[in-house]
């Protein structure tokens, strides 16, 4: 593997980060402060990249909390989002981050925290739409 790499998922070119780290010898609790992880994942980290080297460590895979949207919903959010709230049932002139928080909450009955309904804007691109 070379850890040069730059593409691939989000994760990746932190653990690029992370083998060169753990490779030069840096401490474990260095490692987690630079690359902003926790302590119980770069252990984690140093673990696995011990037993196997940098490819044991890309190989990982996406590690963490499973999405709770189906992306079956996903969908059905995205569409729902690029068309007026009033489409959707809801009153309202356009939408707002607490509106779709509200609207997933509405027709999947997940709670997510504001932060993540961010996040959920962001990385599908939904801005535009959200005022």
């Amino acid at each position: 593997m070379s850890t040069n790499n730059t593409t691939g998922p989000r994760w990746s070119g932190r653990r690029v980060r992370a083998a060169r780290m753990l490779a030069a010898g840096v401490d474990i609790a260095q490692v987690a402060t630079a690359l902003d992880l926790s302590p119980a994942t770069a252990r984690r980290y140093e673990s696995v990249f011990a037993a196997g080297g940098p490819d044991a460590l890309m190989g990982l895979g996406d590690v963490g909390r499973r999405p709770r949207l189906t992306a079956d919903g996903l969908t059905r959010l995205i569409v729902a989002i690029g068309q007026p709230p009033r489409k959707a049932g809801l009153v309202a002139e356009c939408w707002t981050n607490l509106l779709v928080q509200r609207y997933i909450e509405r027709e999947f009955q997940i709670s997510y925290s504001y932060s993540h309904i961010n996040r959920l804007i962001r990385d599908h691109g939904l801005q535009r739409w959200i005022r």
